[in-house]
């Protein structure tokens, strides 16, 4: 049976209840009419621009329709727009923008503040060319920046020159230090790049594409000419690059070197974006082991591989090579061609091959000439044309001319035979085995 005492504390402990309900009710009323409050009321598209330009340098010429939004915070929304950050050095069509206010500002309807900015779906444009301009409007920017869901596109002379689609990009300052950074999809690869300006005209960019196994340091300046100077860390498929570089109206790189298990090499040459991206680059091999190399390039180029496939295709340029082999592959608008090259003892194997597409169904025809000491001041010389099907470890050859004479049907078939049971073997890596090529081909004679 209850006292008195354990009954009068149960009705006391109830109206202490009842009345911190009452004041959750009342404070929880109140943040949501003070909340609510600013749908009902008009904020100043004027204040928002003079905002947008001063904190996040943005023009932003036309606001069809800004709304209120209470969730998932306090924020402005500014329905299907158009905008451009710097001179245009960064153009965003058909995005979504969310101005995030600060909590003690939303009734400021005259001159509004807001934390950060972020940009929803749309797509941005940039022009390859004002990279460095872009920095520029970095610098200037005052409040973070945050894209979402975007597709950036990157242009050369107003073409398509690559995109990365589904980005989430961030453009923030925090303590004299400028960030910018995407996250996003590359050719069906996770692509990731970050670009710093730790201090005046200092400059870093980082670059990953884990699934291409592709990673690059570049730190540079910037002249008060706009002239760039820099170094470049690059690390792809095992390889390890470096080089100094100079941006004029060209790129132009020396002190370069390339090395990895199969290759060591120097390396310089330009990159030229005007009127067209071309690049020209020049190759000293102090190392290279065709036998070992050739395998990775198989698996990534000529099985089914189509992101790797399509990286090859955006390559305009020429790969010059000089040391125990020369030659020159050339690469254009998809294809791949490789020509004059010399290898070989006293450089006596000579041949042009051409890759129109590179793939699991690729062939690369060629044409090869050997010259043989035959006897003393006697050389005999040997023509072959025929195709390589890489993804099947297969030579055919179409033609064989011994001294300028055309060899029967039947023998060339029987010399292909042998060459295929006496020197591929089932791999199209030993075709770089210069004691099987040249046993076979005094075989010939």
């Amino acid at each position: 049976m209850l006292s008195f005492k354990k009954l009068n504390f149960t009705l006391n402990d109830k109206k202490k209840l009842k009345f911190i309900l009452y004041l959750f009710s009342f404070l929880f009323l109140s943040l949501v009419a003070y909340l609510n409050i600013p749908k009902l009321l008009n904020f100043s598209e004027d204040s928002l621009k003079e905002n947008l330009k001063y904190n996040n340098n943005i023009n932003i010429n036309n606001i069809s329709k800004l709304d209120y939004k209470i969730f998932p915070t306090p924020r402005l929304r500014i329905q299907n727009s158009n905008f451009t950050i710097g001179e245009g050095n960064l153009e965003v069509n058909n995005s979504e923008i969310d101005v995030i206010l600060s909590v003690g500002q939303i009734y400021n309807f005259e001159q509004i503040n807001y934390k950060k900015l972020i940009i929803n779906k749309g797509s941005s444009k940039i022009n390859i060319n004002n990279i460095n301009k872009l920095l520029t409007s970095i610098n200037k920017n005052k409040k973070k920046l945050i894209f979402r869901e975007n597709n950036l596109i990157f242009l050369n002379k107003n073409k398509k020159f690559f995109e990365i689609n589904n980005t989430s990009i961030q453009i923030d300052y925090t303590n004299k230090k400028k960030k910018f950074v995407i996250d996003g999809n590359f050719l069906n690869n996770r692509i990731f790049i970050e670009l710093n300006n730790r201090l005046k005209n200092k400059n870093s960019l980082t670059l990953e594409i884990p699934e291409l196994d592709v990673s690059t340091k570049v730190l540079f300046t910037t002249d008060q000419f706009g002239n760039i100077n820099g170094l470049l860390n690059l690390e792809i498929f095992n390889n390890f690059l470096t080089f100094k570089f100079v941006k004029e109206n060209k790129i132009k790189i020396k002190d370069g070197f390339i090395r990895s298990k199969l290759l060591n090499s120097s390396i310089d040459g330009e990159v030229t974006f005007e009127p067209n991206f071309f690049t020209e680059l020049n190759f000293k091999f102090s190392e290279l082991n065709m036998e070992k190399l050739f395998p990775l390039i198989q698996k990534n180029f000529f099985f089914q591989n189509t992101n790797n496939l399509n990286l090859i295709k955006k390559i305009n340029g020429i790969f010059n090579f000089q040391s125990k082999f020369e030659g020159n592959i050339i690469f254009k608008n998809g294809e791949i061609e490789l020509k004059d090259f010399k290898v070989g003892k006293n450089k006596s194997l000579y041949f042009n091959a051409k890759i129109t597409e590179p793939g699991k169904k690729s062939k690369i025809q060629f044409n090869a000439v050997k010259t043989i000491n035959y006897k003393k001041n006697l050389i005999k010389k040997i023509e072959f044309f025929g195709y390589l099907i890489p993804s099947i470890n297969k030579v055919t050859f179409e033609r064989i001319l011994l001294d300028g004479n055309t060899l029967s049907t039947k023998k060339i078939k029987d010399y292909e035979k042998i060459f295929d049971d006496e020197v591929i073997r089932k791999s199209l890596k030993n075709i770089f085995n210069e004691n099987k090529l040249n046993k076979y081909f005094k075989n010939l004679i």
